[in-house]
């Protein structure tokens, strides 16, 4: 991650995250419609996994809220998102 993500407030910064099964669903779908196959690299769960454990090192040294977005609208996110910004005034 860039450096100035480090310097952001951590009550403005939020951590979106997705369970490894949904995501792994994505991922397949889209290799699918990109003309690829589904056990390519991007799409392993181990892989997934990993880059998950990476975003929770990433969000401890900032220190923002988490946010699982795994069965949420986008718009339901941003109300959230909104909500915890509201209460933070």
């Amino acid at each position: 991650p860039p450096k100035e993500l480090m310097q952001v407030d951590p009550k403005r910064c939020f951590g979106l995250v997705i369970t490894p099964e949904k995501l792994n669903n994505i991922r397949k779908e889209r290799l699918i419609a990109l003309g690829l196959t589904e056990n390519a690299v991007y799409a392993q769960h181990t892989r997934i996994e990993q880059e998950i454990e990476f975003f929770y090192q990433v969000i401890d040294n900032i220190g923002c809220t988490v946010i699982d977005v795994t069965n949420r609208a986008v718009e339901e996110t941003a109300n959230k998102i909104i909500d915890i910004l509201e209460q933070d005034k």
